[in-house]
């Protein structure tokens, strides 16, 4: 610096006196002009940075690396992916994106706690850190989830995709062989989806990676499945018929058919309601495709609410007709309407506003409901079990509810799946399934109802085992209002 008569501006490194730890200063010097002859002079000021630093470097490690696992986060990885994906596309060979989702990780928080589920992902994150290749990069994108990005696979795709499922492959295994503390198998889902320069946006290539992960996961879990143009075309539709559904009701689109119930002497004790939907230009619309769909959106809380209003109010008509007064009317009553903080509330009001006999309205649930809070569901029954309203569990056999819940919830009736009944002639674990469900009816004193029942040999069978109650094709198909009883007038 004196050589030179310019002023310096550096960072210096130094270990000062009784102290191991090095530290960092911002120095400046410049020369001082003196007169003539005399000693050369500088001025220096040095300012500590050491913690300044260190805190800057935390900042980046907090805002770019997950501090559960030390892997790139979610901003890190969407913004390497960025610049992967706007680089020059030409000939640029395919890359791969894939989405590693643990099945079932709550039930290690629920059943062991955080701590097991924390340490569990810090093992997984080890394990994939390990069998991936340097040039690959692992991140944590939320909870249980973490998203591979592995670039310069090759430049055809099919040995892009051959290459990237071995890649995909492995880690599921990898994943496979871990055991939390507990011994907890641990199984993954995987979502794969290929890319190069014209594969198009980032938020593009994530939607398909997170579109083969969901298609995984609806398989069952424990597998892999790779993005194609036929899974988008699928969820484009589906989002278009949600977007439908949304309109249906002010639209006028949706319909309540019913198929009547008959006992073994031919007489018809009661209907149940079933929804349709005519759509404008498609037509009639399956209620296994559009109902589902009702219940993930929570489109069918006001849906249930029409059902459950024309039904009563259909029941308040019957109650003036003394051919029709007898009749029970089944209504479906999806978990997500039963679950409601204000169902009760709503029946009543039904109710009272139709002035329907709460005694001829059979609400039907599923075995899943009563696996989810019990308690609460059971305290919901019994209230409206006080205003007279029967209750069904339907598709019986199907689910996974324990035996106790039919002792303690206040159930009329047991509806046998039809998937028991079609099978009934020919498959002896059926009929003996449905065998067992009439005994176990008969001795909890409920009324059982078989559904699906097409022939007269089932008929016939299903008498004979002491099943008095049906529902199905040979008895009668579901029919609007107006055309259910222009056939057969229930006999009394």
């Amino acid at each position: 610096m004196l050589a030179s008569g310019e002023k310096i501006t550096l960072e210096e490194s130094h270990v000062l006196k009784h102290d191991d730890r090095v530290r960092t200063f911002l120095s400046i010097k410049m020369p001082l002009t003196l007169t003539p002859g005399s000693p050369p002079s500088l001025c220096g000021i040095s300012t500590e940075l050491t913690e300044y630093l260190e805190m800057q470097s935390r900042t980046h490690y907090l805002a770019y690396y997950d501090a559960l696992t030390g892997l790139p986060n979610r901003r890190l990885l969407m913004e390497s992916l960025a610049t992967t994906i706007e680089e020059d596309g030409q000939n640029r060979p395919f890359g791969a994106l894939m989405v590693v989702d643990l099945d079932h990780f709550r039930l290690v928080n629920d059943l062991q706690g955080h701590a097991s589920g924390d340490q569990l992902l810090i093992n997984v994150a080890e394990q994939l850190r390990q069998a991936l290749d340097k040039d690959a990069m692992l991140a944590r994108f939320s909870s249980d989830e973490f998203v591979v990005l592995v670039n310069q696979l090759d430049p055809q795709q099919e040995e892009a995709a051959a290459k990237a499922e071995r890649i995909a492959r492995q880690l599921m295994t990898t994943i496979h062989q871990l055991r939390n503390s507990r011994s907890l198998p641990i199984s993954a889902s995987l979502g794969l989806a290929l890319f190069n320069g014209e594969s198009g946006s980032l938020d593009a290539v994530l939607q398909q990676a997170d579109m083969a992960l969901q298609q995984a996961k609806a398989s069952g879990g424990n597998t892999l499945r790779f993005f194609n143009p036929d899974m988008q075309a699928s969820v484009l539709e589906r989002a278009n018929l949600e977007a439908d559904l949304h309109h249906a009701l002010a639209r006028h689109e949706l319909e309540l058919h019913y198929q009547i119930q008959v006992n073994h002497k031919g007489v018809t004790t009661g209907v149940e309601a079933l929804l349709r939907w005519y759509h404008p230009a498609r037509g009639w619309v399956s209620p296994a495709e559009f109902i589902p769909l009702a219940e993930e959106s929570g489109l069918i809380i006001p849906i249930g609410d029409w059902v459950l209003t024309q039904a009563c109010q259909q029941l308040a008509r019957w109650s003036q007709q003394t051919a029709y007064a007898p009749l029970t009317l089944s209504v479906n009553v999806s978990s997500v309407q039963f679950q409601q903080p204000d169902f009760i509330n709503l029946v009543e009001k039904r109710l009272e506003q139709t002035q329907a006999p709460a005694s001829r309205l059979v609400l039907e649930v599923t075995e899943s409901l009563l696996m989810r809070e019990p308690t609460r569901v059971r305290n919901t029954m019994l209230r409206l079990r006080e205003q007279g309203v029967r209750f069904a569990l339907d598709d019986f056999g199907t689910g996974y509810s324990s035996l106790s819940y039919l002792k303690r919830l206040p159930l009329d009736e047991l509806k046998i799946d039809q998937s028991f009944i079609r099978e009934l002639l020919t498959d002896k674990a059926d009929a003996a399934i449905v065998d067992t469900i009439i005994l176990l009816a008969v001795s909890l004193g409920l009324l059982v109802v078989a559904e699906g029942v097409e022939t007269q040999a089932q008929l016939d069978w299903l008498k004979g085992h002491g099943c008095y109650r049906y529902q199905g094709y040979l008895l009668g198909h579901p029919k609007p209002i107006d055309d259910l009883f222009k056939e057969k007038m229930p006999r009394r």
